[in-house]
């Protein structure tokens, strides 16, 4: 929310264009006026605010506004709310070079203000800084240990970094929960409805996500959805997305359910009451700490049983998230007090994909031996840094990157400053190529006959990547974890009986990356045949997945 600064003397009309909400109306006022450089600084200060609000401005035009916001701010350094909306501007147009400087600048001065703070850590984490906006964030928490600002972004982003042990992990979220309120508009409800699997009583469960899109979390649900038993369950999607973010993917799971529940609209304290209206018997969330949560609504008790799977490998710590779904390669036995939930094991898997019934073919393309990874950007760490360029300096070989996230997230600045870290380590430039996310899934396929070997990022491995790379006979070369989400692509290899690509630290990683190359040929022969063996594999059997995943579901129910 864009706050008008006290010294900026105000103009009646510009003001009342603002409350209605007319910003094109200002904007067209704004441009008859002569001279528009001559103007008062509060008339300037109202048309870069309309911009900025206004849902129809391009890049272009926010480029405008902050270049406005900053020539103002340039002319009145004291003014803290001008800069924090250049901050707010330089994310929606993924341009920080400008803004930074002028944040760290005024950081040294104003080291108590909770704004500057929230903003340096969101920007290094937005740029892969992760140790540096983790410190900033841990800054700020000490200011104010009651802050809930982006605490959630914060507790995700510990999931990227290296050198956070789960023990550290588990407290954070735990101090998160102490900042829920409890909600006194609450209607009074007993928790006292059937959860046994009789003849004319099925097992009602709920989905709570806000990605039920052209997302992972989507295409990992789907083959669940597909295989259910409809005798013994009733499956509600309960969904926290706009719905100006729906698409065909949305359109498919809406088939697959009974209910399609939307509590994007509804405050906390609504949305628990409609859930519990529903009588669920069991409500999944598929969010964890990651944008679009509901963990107020969880803590509510929203459900008789409550517990979380597939979007977010991790405990919450959140009070009433009764269990977390892994399987037995993820969380060791006696980690299991590292948890705040109880711990329901899979079998095999902890998720199952439903195959595309088109794949392309497999047939290599490259000459020189190529690496790549096609992780979100975000999750390579400084750590993975370090052993990649240690590989790509001790061998003739390239590496393809290749963020699975639109380019219109992934700005040329993230890249920038990946390169720039590779180069410091005395990586050439030339043994860098990057592609943005292709819109076909095909066409995404396709770039691994591109590929030898698939490095994945660490201590935040792939998963819906991993899966892509083995179907496309490229092998995924992993490094052992120590917790949940850092032990994902173990789970993946050791399911496909492929532990020798697996590493047990960052020399091992670096001599099995090596040694792959002198091996090149009987590589490919092995990725030949690969996806053969994926395919029968428990990563892409969801009929048995769903299986086991339905019978740890009725064992809650005895």
């Amino acid at each position: 929310m864009l706050i008008k600064p006290e010294n900026i003397n105000l103009n009646k009309i510009f003001i009342k264009y603002l409350d209605e909400k007319q910003y094109s109306k200002l904007q067209l006022h704004y441009e008859k006026l002569g001279k528009k450089e001559r103007q008062l600084p509060a008339i300037i200060f109202y048309y870069a605010c309309a911009i900025t609000l206004n849902p129809s401005s391009n890049i272009k035009n926010l480029k405008h506004a902050h270049n406005l916001f900053e020539m103002l701010y340039v002319n009145n350094r004291h003014d803290l709310q001008l800069l924090c909306n250049m901050i707010e501007l330089s994310f929606r147009t993924q341009e920080f070079k400008v803004v930074l400087p002028y944040v760290e600048e005024a950081y040294k001065i104003n080291q108590n203000d909770e704004r500057l703070l929230l903003g340096l850590s969101k920007i290094h984490l937005y740029l892969a800084n992760l140790q540096e906006s983790i410190k900033y964030y841990k800054i700020l928490l000490k200011i104010n240990p009651k802050s809930k600002i982006n605490r959630d972004e914060f507790l995700t982003s510990l999931n990227y970094a290296s050198g956070i042990t789960q023990e550290y992990y588990l407290s954070e979220c735990k101090n998160y929960l102490k900042l829920l309120e409890t909600n006194k508009d609450l209607e009074d409800y007993n928790f006292n409805f059937n959860f046994k699997n009789l003849k004319n009583n099925k097992i009602k469960i709920g989905f709570l996500s806000s990605d039920f899109k052209t997302h992972p979390v989507s295409f990992f649900l789907k083959g669940l959805l597909l295989n259910f038993n409809k005798d013994k369950f009733e499956i509600s999607l309960i969904s926290n997305l706009h719905k100006s973010h729906y698409d065909n993917i949305t359109d498919e799971l809406k088939l697959l359910t009974k209910n399609w529940i939307n509590i994007n609209s509804l405050s906390d304290s609504e949305a628990t009451n409609l859930l519990r209206s529903f009588e669920l018997d069991i409500l999944i969330d598929l969010c964890g700490f990651f944008r679009g949560n509901r963990f107020q609504v969880i803590s509510n008790r929203a459900a008789k049983i409550q517990a979380c799977w597939l979007g977010y490998n991790n405990t919450t710590g959140i009070k009433n998230m009764d269990y977390l779904i892994a399987d037995h390669n993820l969380i060791k036995k006696e980690e299991e007090k590292l948890y705040s939930e109880k711990v329901l094991f899979l079998p095999k898997i902890w998720n199952a994909m439903t195959p595309s019934d088109i794949l392309p073919e497999i047939q290599k393309n490259n000459s020189i031996f190529t690496y790549a990874s096609f992780n979100n950007f975000h999750k390579i760490s400084d750590d993975t840094i370090d052993v990649w360029s240690k590989i790509l300096n001790n061998s003739n070989s390239q590496i393809i990157l290749k963020n699975p996230m639109p380019s219109s997230i992934v700005g040329e600045e993230l890249k920038l400053n990946l390169l720039k870290k590779f180069i410091a380590r005395g990586v050439e430039k030339k043994k860098f190529l990057f592609i943005n996310r292709k819109k076909d899934f095909q066409d995404h396929l396709g770039l691994y006959n591109n590929v030898d070997v698939a490095l994945d990022t660490f201590p935040y491995p792939g998963v819906t990547t991993s899966f892509d790379a083995v179907l496309m006979g490229v092998p995924v070369l992993t490094m052992k974890g120590h917790n949940f989400n850092s032990r994902c692509g173990e789970s993946i290899n050791i399911n496909l009986q492929m532990e020798n690509f697996i590493a047990k630290n960052k020399d091992d990683y670096f001599n099995k990356a090596i040694s792959f190359q002198k091996e090149k040929n009987s590589l490919q022969n092995f990725g030949k045949n690969l996806r053969e063996k994926v395919l029968k594999s428990s990563l892409f059997d969801t009929k048995d997945f769903t299986k086991s995943f339905e019978k740890i579901i009725l064992s809650l129910s005895i």
